[in-house]
C-alpha cells in the first residue's frame, strides 16, 4: 500500500508538472500572435482528456452484485471467478465437475459453485433456477454474465473427425448463445452487462486451428449483432480477448488423446499421403498434452484489463489483452499482401512444417506410426493417493485449465 502511494504521489507530480507546462506554452503562443493554434491544441487536449477521463470512470463493485462466471473448473475461469471475489462481488460459478478440485477451492474461497454443461439443454435450464434462486434470496443484482467455457483441439482440418469439430462449435458458439438466452430475462431486467471471452484467432485465423477459429470469429459476429440488439434495453455487450496463456492454460490437455482418434479415423489415403508430418506434428503437442490442478493465473494486465470490461461506465466493443508483439503480428497481417501474411503467420504459429521430399522418402516407413501416437498422460495420475478421484480427469469442453508448456513454448504462439 504504501509503495502504492508513492507511485501515486510521483504520478500526480509529473501530472501537474505536465499541466502546468503545457498552460505555460499555450499561453506564450496565444500572446505571440498564434491565437488559432493555441485555440486548437487547447481544444484538442480539453478534448482527449475528456474522453480517457470518461473511458476511465468506473463503477464500483459491491456484495450484492451478482457476477456469473462459466467454465470456472480452472484456468481462465477459475482466475476470473477469484478475482471478481476479490473485488467483493458474489460470484455464482458454473462448473461440469463440482465435486472436482477446482469447485471445492472455489467454495472454500466463498463463491458459489453450481454444476454447468453448456452442451446440454437441461443443465442450462437448471443452471438457469439455480442462479435466480441464489440471487433472488441474497437479493443480489446481476452485474455481468462471463461467457468463459470453451474448448481447442489442434489439428489440421482434414484430419479432424466429425464429432471434434461439432464438439467445439456446439461448446464455444451454441453453448454460449444457450446459457446467454437462459438468463437473458435476468440481464434485461437489471441492466446487466455480458462479457463474452473470444480470441485473436476470430479476427486472425491460424492454421491448425481452422474449427477453432471459425467458432470464434461466429462468436465475435454473434457479440457484435446481440451488442446491437440490446442496448436500446440498457443492456452491454463487450469482447474479452485474453490473449495467449498457454502456459497457463490446460486447452491442450487432452490433445494426445485427440490427435489417437484423429490417426484412428484418417483413411488410408490420407494416412499415405500425411505419414511422417502427421507424426512429427502429433508427437510436437502431444508433448504439451498434461494436466496440472487449477490455479490462479498471475498476469496483473490481464485482470486490469477485464476490469476495464467489468466495470468501465462507458465501455469499448472489444477489450484485449495481448503482448505488444501480438499487436504489430496483427498490424502486418492486415497490410500486407497475401502471400508475405501467409509466410508470416506460419512464422507467427511456428509449428512442425510439411516438407513434400521427406515424405516421399519416409512414407512407407513412418506411416505404422499413424497408430502408435503418445496416449494420454496426466500429471494427476489416478495412482496419486493426493489427488481426490473427483479430479483425476479434468472436463475438456472447460476453456481455461492449467498446463506446464515451458519445455516448448519458447518461440511459439499458440492461439487461445
Amino acid at each position: 500500500m504504501k509503495a502504492l502511494q508513492i507511485w501515486s504521489r510521483k504520478l500526480y507530480l509529473k501530472s501537474l508538472t505536465l499541466g502546468l507546462g503545457s498552460t505555460a506554452g499555450l499561453f506564450c503562443l496565444y500572446e505571440s500572435g498564434h491565437r488559432l493554434v493555441a485555440t486548437t491544441i487547447t481544444v484538442l487536449g480539453l478534448g482527449t482528456a475528456y474522453l480517457r477521463w470518461r473511458n476511465a470512470t468506473r463503477l464500483p463493485i459491491h456484495s450484492k452484485h451478482a457476477v456469473i462466471v462459466t467454465g470456472c473448473d480452472s484456468g481462465l475461469g477459475y482466475s476470473l471467478a477469484l478475482h471478481c471475489r476479490a473485488l467483493d462481488a458474489t460470484v455464482i460459478a458454473g462448473v461440469l465437475q463440482p465435486d472436482g478440485l477446482g469447485a471445492r477451492d472455489l467454495t472454500r474461497n466463498g463463491i458459489n459453485v453450481i454444476p454447468l454443461d453448456i452442451t446440454r439443454s437441461e443443465s442450462i435450464a437448471q443452471f438457469g433456477t439455480e442462479a435466480r434462486e441464489l440471487m433472488a434470496q441474497e437479493k443480489l443484482d446481476l452485474r455481468a454474465l462471463v461467457n468463459n467455457a470453451g474448448m481447442m483441439i489442434f489439428g489440421e482440418f482434414e484430419w479432424q473427425t466429425e464429432e471434434q469439430m461439432r464438439r467445439q462449435v456446439e461448446v464455444n458458439l451454441l453453448g454460449t448463445m444457450g446459457i446467454t438466452k437462459e438468463l437473458m430475462p435476468d440481464v434485461r431486467s437489471t441492466r446487466s452487462r455480458i462479457i463474452v471471452v473470444t480470441s485473436h484467432c476470430s479476427s486472425q485465423p491460424l492454421p491448425g486451428v481452422a474449427t477453432y477459429a471459425a467458432t470464434k470469429a461466429a462468436l465475435s459476429a454473434w457479440t457484435t449483432a446481440l451488442r446491437i440488439e440490446v442496448s436500446k434495453y440498457g443492456v452491454e455487450v463487450v469482447c474479452f480477448v485474453p490473449g495467449s496463456f498457454t502456459k497457463d492454460s490446460n486447452l491442450l490437455s487432452r490433445q494426445s488423446k485427440y490427435f489417437a482418434d484423429m490417426a484412428n479415423a484418417m483413411k488410408p489415403e490420407a494416412r499415405s499421403f500425411y505419414g511422417s508430418y502427421f507424426t512429427r506434428y502429433s508427437r510436437y503437442l502431444s508433448e504439451m498434452s498434461r494436466e496440472i490442478a487449477p490455479h490462479k493465473i498471475e498476469d496483473p494486465l490481464l485482470y486490469q484489463t477485464f476490469d476495464g470490461a467489468l466495470m468501465d461506465v462507458y465501455p469499448r466493443s472489444v477489450y484485449k489483452c495481448e503482448p505488444w508483439r501480438y499487436t504489430f503480428y496483427h498490424l502486418l497481417f492486415s497490410t500486407t499482401p497475401t502471400f508475405v501474411r501467409d509466410r508470416l503467420v506460419e512464422k507467427f504459429v511456428s509449428m512442425p512444417r510439411w516438407n513434400s521430399s521427406m515424405e516421399e522418402a519416409e512414407e512407407s516407413a513412418m506411416v505404422p506410426e499413424l497408430e502408435n501416437v503418445k496416449p494420454y498422460q496426466s500429471d494427476l495420475m489416478p495412482n496419486d493417493k493426493t489427488v481426490p478421484s473427483s479430479v483425476k480427469s479434468i472436463p475438456e469442453d472447460v476453456s481455461t485449465q492449467k498446463s506446464d508448456l515451458s519445455n516448448l513454448t519458447k518461440g511459439n504462439n499458440l492461439p487461445r
